[in-house]
């Protein structure tokens, strides 16, 4: 296969287009499924892999227009329509070599909660960190079974630690939810779910309690964490009012 056309595998695939953008010294990380099991590497349990498809970046507002022209060459085909309404947040590409979706989160990620990166991409890494990697996995208020799988793997990969980028880090996901009711209540439903259903995935019983022992640990900090003014009042509102947003799918 032609080095510019878009390989089947994702892993080869990432890591090909993870290799021009620091050619070009540009700052893209790799999000989504994919990353999940990149970080675990050969160390994720056959139960917790599953089928990846689509490939997930995130990159900064300066770098976005260089990466744009990369993935071009790289043999994508741009949604003109869909960059032009939301280049501003997000850009959207097509492998239609292997019928697969390509898409770039710029400097945030927005779907039912908002995920800021600005001055905090990971340098020299070819994922975002563990705990970036969990909040865009339970962000979403309709969770579904590949998020709650992925998110098993980052706790089963991943301890919880304050101060440790490679680790699910306590401070990165306190700066979110502790002053972000919406945030918190979003986390805080669907923790449960991945321990739920932690104990009906192909793993030892030992895993099991690895993952379910850590999602413990989160779901006691978050109780425990100070709550902002903001938070507060929001807290008041409560479930009266819709704390998410929710953003319609984009279908290749």
């Amino acid at each position: 296969m032609s080095s510019n056309l878009p390989a089947s595998d994702p892993f080869i695939e990432a890591a090909r287009l993870s290799a021009l953008a620091a050619e070009q010294g540009l700052t893209v990380r790799l999000l989504g499924g994919v990353a999940v099991a990149l970080r675990a590497g050969d160390a994720l349990p056959a139960g917790l892999r599953r089928t990846y498809k689509d490939l997930d970046f995130v990159t900064t507002k300066k770098d976005a227009p260089k990466w744009a022209k990369v993935l071009e060459a790289a043999g994508y085909v741009s949604d003109t329509n869909f960059n032009t309404l939301h280049g501003s947040q997000r850009y959207l590409h097509f492998d239609t070599v292997n019928n697969k979706q390509l898409d770039t989160f710029i400097e945030e990620f927005a779907m039912c909660q908002v995920l800021s990166f600005k001055g905090r991409l990971p340098k020299n890494a070819q994922t975002l960190a563990p705990a970036d990697l969990l909040l865009t996995k339970l962000q979403i208020v309709e969770v579904n079974d590949k998020d709650l799988v992925d998110t098993a793997a980052l706790f089963l990969h991943h301890p919880v630690e304050r101060g440790n980028q490679d680790a699910i880090d306590l401070d990165m996901i306190q700066s979110v939810l502790a002053n972000h009711w919406g945030w918190y209540t979003t986390i805080s439903d669907n923790l449960p779910k991945v321990a739920q259903r932690t104990h009906s995935l192909d793993l030892t019983e030992e895993q099991k309690v690895t993952v379910i022992e850590r999602i413990d640990s989160l779901l006691s900090a978050i109780e425990r964490f100070p709550k902002g003014l903001k938070w507060r009042a929001r807290a008041v509102v409560g479930r009266k009012m819709p704390w998410y947003d929710l953003p319609e799918e984009v279908e290749d």
